[in-house]
């Protein structure tokens, strides 16, 4: 049935006093949506055609659909009771530490990962990217468990699996599991640490690109890499997105290494990121090795956020709320400006957001959020919660 959703506002401009900033432009509008996708965005003042549904905006203001950009559907210790993690010397005794306990956890995998779901759902998410443990001891029991689950959502959310090889690729053998799990539905290609995991930079990356371009499939590669390790990666990387003409399918998780290059090297760096359109996600950490995300952003490169860790064998902390990590980023970064504020926000939406017109076109996806929010800026800086979620123009969270 054909829906308008009338007494919304969306953000048009900046408006300036003085050559300050101190609000933006707003129009008043209604959106209209039939089969899941939004068909006309018209003055409020309009009248509504006969026979369609009207639901009353409250004056809330739309937003773009919110996007969980790095999680691990496989990790989560949610519905668990406490306990705290356990010390680890190594990436591989926390690894190794990890497949031990969630083998044998008290709660399902599937449970643990509904409890996961339900909380970033309940804070207005409805799009995932998660990473699923891929190795030869845990085979492809894990991708089957996660889709197993995903099947009962597939009118609640969009989401992207990662095949990710945690024991690294090369370590634990993983290539032709790897490609298993490309073939049974992992719409990525993962990795880890070329060099101090694997020991072998040129293989381990060379065996990566293969399996993406084998499979027409992005690249999302965690990396922990730091110094001459981070530099020789991304040397690396640039060189093989060039050999395969992957421009604009490579991501990199984490790239704690970036904080380590002189800033001179950075730009230039950073221009070649940006040349090959390759992003960069963060999980915004709350220590020194966080990435020069607003430098990135200045220099052309995609750069997004994830929540990462919920409550895992790696950390004891996360909300499932990707705002609680925007608004770190912003103050972080110093985004105290009504135009910085607004602008991060695609970190969670991957929309721009200040469009004459507006951001919501017809022919869109009926994807969107709604907020009791003066602007974005005040959505990203107050933490003001999300009012509503809309999926394929369903409702998915309403506190209306």
């Amino acid at each position: 049935m054909k829906t308008v959703i009338k007494n919304l506002r969306i953000e048009t401009g900046y408006l300036y006093a003085g050559g300050f900033n101190y609000k933006t432009a707003v129009r008043e509008v209604a959106i209209t949506f039939e089969d899941g996708s939004i068909t006309a965005v018209t003055d409020n003042a309009l009248p509504v055609p006969e026979n369609v549904q009207v639901i009353d905006g409250h004056d809330l203001l739309l937003l773009p659909q919110l996007r969980e950009m790095h999680v691990h559907f496989d990790k989560s210790k949610l519905g668990i009771p406490w306990s705290p993690i356990r010390p680890a010397e190594t990436l591989v005794d926390r690894f190794t530490d990890e497949f031990a306990y969630l083998e044998q956890a008290p709660v399902s995998f599937s449970q643990r990962m509904e409890n996961l779901i339900q909380l970033e759902l309940s804070h207005g998410v409805t799009h995932f990217r998660s990473h699923i443990d891929i190795h030869p001891t845990v085979g492809q029991r894990y991708l089957e468990s996660a889709q197993e689950v995903l099947s009962r959502y597939q009118e609640t959310f969009d989401y992207e699996l990662v095949a990710f090889p945690q024991h690294g690729l090369l370590r634990s053998n993983a290539y032709q599991e790897m490609k298993r799990a490309l073939q049974n539905g992992a719409s990525l290609v993962g990795g880890v640490d070329p060099i101090s995991l694997d020991k072998d930079l040129e293989k381990s990356l060379s065996q990566t690109f293969d399996l993406a371009t084998q499979f027409a499939a992005p690249i999302d590669f965690h990396l922990h890499e730091r110094g001459d390790n981070a530099r020789a990666f991304f040397e690396k990387l640039l060189s093989l997105t060039e050999e395969t003409n992957w421009q604009g399918q490579v991501t990199i998780s984490h790239a704690y290494g970036l904080r380590d290059l002189a800033k001179e090297e950075r730009q230039a760096l950073f221009e070649r990121l940006a040349a090959n359109d390759i992003s960069i996600i963060s999980s915004i950490p709350l220590n020194f090795v966080i990435p020069p995300l607003t430098e990135l952003k200045a220099a052309g490169v995609k750069t997004f956020i994830g929540c990462d860790n919920i409550y895992d064998c790696w950390s004891p902390f996360g909300n499932g709320d990707v705002m609680d990590k925007l608004n770190r980023y912003a103050e972080i970064f110093d985004q105290t400006s009504q135009n910085a504020l607004t602008e991060s926000l695609e970190l969670v939406t991957g929309q721009k957001l200040i469009d004459p017109s507006g951001w919501i076109k017809p022919g869109m996806p009926a994807n969107f959020t709604l907020a009791a929010a003066a602007s974005t800026a005040e959505f990203v800086a107050r933490k003001i919660p999300v009012t509503a979620s809309y999926f394929k123009g369903r409702p998915i969270l309403d506190r209306r």
